[in-house]
């Protein structure tokens, strides 16, 4: 499917984010930003293997939420000059 494929570029093409260690301040962030990822890889993942049909509708709402979260998170991150290695 290209939405899987477009979905996995965009998760892996956010370049130039380097975490300084000693800068915890953004802790809880990099949590909430984690956790999202993984939900869009999850949702990702249910998409791909979901067979029922009456269920194909809700894997793609699904995914699709769980992608706009975490690029409007990535966003949110560039906005305000956070940068973790992810």
């Amino acid at each position: 499917m290209s939405t899987n494929i477009e979905a996995k570029q965009l998760m892996n093409l956010i370049p130039g984010f380097i975490r300084n260690k000693r800068d915890d301040k953004h802790e809880e962030f990099f949590e909430a930003l984690a956790k999202a990822r993984q939900e869009w890889y999850d949702a990702q993942n249910y998409f791909e293997n979901v067979i029922e049909e009456d269920l194909i509708d809700h894997a793609v709402y699904k995914m699709e939420a769980a992608k706009s979260k975490y690029m409007y998170m990535i966003k949110h991150a560039k906005q305000c000059g956070i940068k973790a290695d992810l």
